[in-house]
């Protein structure tokens, strides 16, 4: 199960999440040319989902079969984002494999 610790409403907020749904807390960073990395947080049981999405198509952006730099430049902003949160207390994580990386 994917779960992780919630911190004060105001540090969330500072880390850039929303709660405009009052239930979970959201997070969408850009990471490359129409691609966003997005974690949305349930306030209750701190169970998260990770997705890194295609936003022209609305879908997962499988970064891993696209061309350099854009491959690593978006692994590499990724794992930047999720050492932040990380270091915060947010534990988070990405299979790149599921990306195709």
């Amino acid at each position: 199960m994917n779960r992780t610790e919630l911190l004060p409403d105001e540090q969330m907020r500072e880390l850039g999440f929303t709660d405009r749904v009052p239930t979970k807390w959201y997070l969408c960073r850009r990471v490359g040319p129409g691609v966003t990395f997005n974690v949305t947080v349930v306030k209750d049981t701190g169970l998260w989902d990770e997705v890194v999405l295609d936003e022209d198509f609305g879908q997962p952006a499988y970064y891993g079969i696209m061309r350099e730099p854009y491959r690593t430049s978006i692994r590499d902003a990724v794992d930047a984002i999720v050492d932040e949160l990380g270091a915060a207390g947010i534990r988070v994580a990405v299979n790149h494999r599921q990306y195709r990386y």
